[in-house]
């Protein structure tokens, strides 16, 4: 058996879910992560724990080395437990369109329909597990399990209320394409449906997506990666599923020399279009860059050739 056979809420896509293993909230505040890790230390340590025989004692110090530190770590270093955020709300986000996991308890499905006070519910039945989480050695796998589970339902709900239309509809329309041309209506599109004396006004030539694409491109051809990051997600909460927003989205994060959030989105095109060139050379360049360690200051691609100009800007 695995060490952390968990296959529940953010484990399930093959995710480490750090508050889970903290047994924290997502929400959490620096104080709270280091009086629940504190805690922890206390239910898993040699002298406190308790651990029956040796095989727990051996299971306590396998779970405290490798699981509780490593999570802590992560959590308590700000840059760091900010990426592992991302990284959460961007598996979330990537669900979109597959369709709703099934949540059987009355707790996970209360907080699933929690949207005017969210935040309450969460807490409510979070506190409660997060608290004795290592005591029983028996419960400690179902119990982080759960508050994985709870963590996922949280992102999901936070994720409809920040976004319209809501994250997890199902999208039937086809996926827009987008080409170096200018993306301009034809005469004959622009007619169809029209009417004399229509109150309405007519729609615009290019889509606020393309447009987010086309200043996400402009600012990544000027090196504004941090601009460009923020276009795009922005861009992705409208099309979750654009493989050319991922792919610009993580070569940005890779020049940013954010790895994790590069591999998360590159990860993302492949898997969308693992036969566009455009994805094709930035899988190449993340791997290269993977390499030889990250180190030399962001990827090395020339700002033109195929991530230049890649929603239709000019190539430098």
């Amino acid at each position: 058996m695995s060490l952390f056979p968990i296959k529940q809420g953010l484990f399930s896509y093959d995710v480490v879910d750090h508050h889970a293993i903290l047994g924290c909230p997502l929400d959490a505040t620096p104080q709270e992560i280091r009086k629940s890790y504190l805690n922890i230390a206390f239910q898993l340590h040699p002298d406190t724990s308790k651990a029956s025989n040796d095989e727990e004692r051996a299971l306590a110090a396998k779970l405290f080395s490798k699981f509780v530190n490593p999570a802590y770590e992560v959590l308590t270093r700000d840059n760091d437990r900010k990426e592992h955020l991302l990284v959460l709300q961007q598996t979330v986000s990537n669900l979109a369109g597959i369709g709703e996991p099934t949540f059987s308890s009355g707790e996970s499905q209360q907080l699933r329909g929690a949207k005017q006070n969210l935040e309450l519910v969460y807490r409510k039945v979070v506190t409660p597990l997060g608290k004795g989480l290592y005591g029983d050695f028996k419960t400690v796998f179902p119990k982080i399990a759960q508050l994985s589970e709870y963590n996922l339902i949280f992102l999901m709900v936070k994720g409809e209320i920040g976004s319209s239309p809501p994250v997890y509809q199902k999208s039937v329309s086809p996926k827009e394409t987008l080409t170096p041309v200018a993306l301009e209506r034809s005469p004959q599109a622009q007619n169809i449906g029209s009417a004399p004396n229509a109150t309405a006004s007519p729609p615009e030539a290019i889509s606020p997506f393309e447009k987010s694409l086309r200043r996400a491109q402009e600012n990544f051809d000027r090196r504004q990666y941090d601009k460009a990051i923020a276009e795009l997600k922005s861009a992705l909460k409208t099309d979750p599923k654009n493989a050319q927003a991922h792919c610009l989205l993580g070569m940005a994060y890779l020049k940013n020399n954010m790895m994790t959030m590069a591999k998360v989105h590159i990860g993302s095109a492949v898997k969308l279009a693992p036969d566009d060139p455009k994805v094709m050379a930035a899988k190449k360049e993340l791997a290269k860059h993977t390499s030889v360690g990250g180190s030399q200051g962001g990827a090395k691609s020339s700002q033109g050739g195929l991530f230049g100009g890649l929603f239709g800007g000019k190539k430098k």
